[in-house]
């Protein structure tokens, strides 16, 4: 059997079954979730180490789990890539995690493969957009099979994500399908300072910058959302986002529900910052 196995360090998320869960349970502690929510079929989650962005993601898979009942496939589409690469996707059997392996559907990805042109992801790659969330996809939903892939920040992660969904129909597959994208990236540590330092800059990535980008994923403006991310850097990863929408549109979602947003400032103050949504999808 070909497994993955874990890349990232301690510090990005716990090493023990025990303190996964125990941290897993901590983020939902005391939180309520919102009502009212049907047909989820994915979302949008943050890729920071857990200490920052852990609670958003657990709460965006908590309610997914909540309305989805049985799921075949997970769907989980990470980044890094621009505008000009092509989708990379994880080729291994399993998938490592603190809870036991995931296991990898290589049908569907044997099967994507025939109909999109991609690259196989290096086991060495060691990019978090993909692996910070394995624990909690493993958890959350221990029965579910796996897809992962790295798209674009380009049109191409919207036919990607069309295909996946296309393919999940043709299977006969209950699926979720979920983007891993950060928002703004500002500070002199991003080399992004356009609009200064301070409580000017923070409120201009709150309520302009990110704010933009949140509408065109809420409306699942996949277009809009890669042409503003590309153009006003509002996005780190908005490819994954792009193709979750693409999918999730693909099986009937019409809207988006924003869960939360917040900031790595408001968990550890700096000059140096980044934003974090977390949105689910759902039907009419």
């Amino acid at each position: 059997m070909n497994i993955r196995r874990r890349n990232l360090p301690r510090g990005w998320y716990p090493v023990e079954k025990r303190e996964c869960q125990r941290e897993i349970e901590s983020f939902l502690e005391g939180w309520s979730p919102p009502s009212g929510l049907k047909g989820l079929k994915g979302g949008m989650v943050p890729h920071a180490g857990w200490y920052f962005s852990g609670k958003l993601a657990a709460r965006v898979f908590h309610l997914l789990k909540q309305s989805a009942g049985k799921v075949d496939l997970i769907v989980l589409y990470g980044g890094h890539l621009g505008p000009d690469d092509l989708p990379r996707m994880v080729m291994e059997n399993q998938w490592e995690t603190p809870f036991g392996p995931m296991e990898i559907d290589t049908e569907v990805s044997k099967e994507l493969g025939r109909r999109i042109d991609l690259k196989p992801e290096s086991p060495a790659s060691g990019d978090n957009t993909l692996e910070i969330h394995l624990p909690m996809l493993r958890y959350f939903f221990p029965n579910s099979k796996l897809l992962t892939i790295r798209s674009p920040s380009s049109l191409q992660a919207i036919a990607l994500g069309e295909e996946v969904g296309r393919i999940s129909k043709q299977k006969g597959l209950s699926l979720l399908a979920v983007g891993s994208t950060d928002l703004t990236h500002y500070g002199p540590n991003y080399g992004f300072v356009s609009r200064g330092t301070g409580p000017s800059a923070l409120r201009w990535v709150r309520e302009e910058n990110d704010r933009k980008f949140i509408d065109f994923a809420l409306k699942m403006d996949a277009e809009g959302l890669i042409a503003h991310a590309n153009e006003q850097d509002s996005a780190c990863s908005a490819g994954a986002a792009a193709s979750a929408i693409a999918t999730c549109k693909y099986l009937g979602s019409v809207k988006g529900r924003l869960i939360d947003y917040y900031t790595s400032y408001d968990i550890l103050p700096d000059e140096s910052f980044v934003g974090y949504a977390g949105i689910v999808y759902e039907g009419g």
